[in-house]
């Protein structure tokens, strides 16, 4: 019997890559790396919690980086949906871009589209 410790083979590491075009990243802007940090917080804080034994100072970086990419998410797909309006998209194709039914999507969308934007809405559009 030995002490030593099995051998195992160490799990590969992937590059994390956004594809994006030159373009995309140019009108983005600053916005590309801030995002950036965000979602790798992100992606750490969830690899923490399936681990298990993460402090209550990473949960709450974890919650404070979650908080601040689902409202600038939330702002583009407000956005979008917007836009798509704008651009005479139908109910039907807006139900089967959110997973839902067709009178949810309806709803949705005229809620939205009562409201002045947001800011983060506004952000999504702008980049201010």
């Amino acid at each position: 019997m030995t002490t030593e410790p099995e051998h195992t083979t160490p799990v590969p590491v992937p590059d994390l890559t956004i594809p994006l075009s030159a373009a995309d990243a140019q009108a983005l802007g600053d916005d590309v790396g801030q995002l950036a940090i965000w979602l790798g917080a992100v992606l750490h804080g969830l690899a923490q919690l399936r681990a298990g034994g993460a402090s209550t100072d990473d949960l709450a970086n974890t919650i404070l980086m979650s908080n601040g990419l689902m409202s600038r998410l939330a702002g583009i797909r407000d956005a979008a949906v917007r836009q798509h309006a704008a651009q005479g998209g139908s109910y039907g194709a807006l139900a089967s871009a959110m997973g839902v039914t067709r009178a949810t999507a309806q709803s949705r969308r005229d809620t939205l589209l009562k409201k002045e934007p947001s800011e983060m809405e506004k952000w999504a559009t702008d980049g201010d």
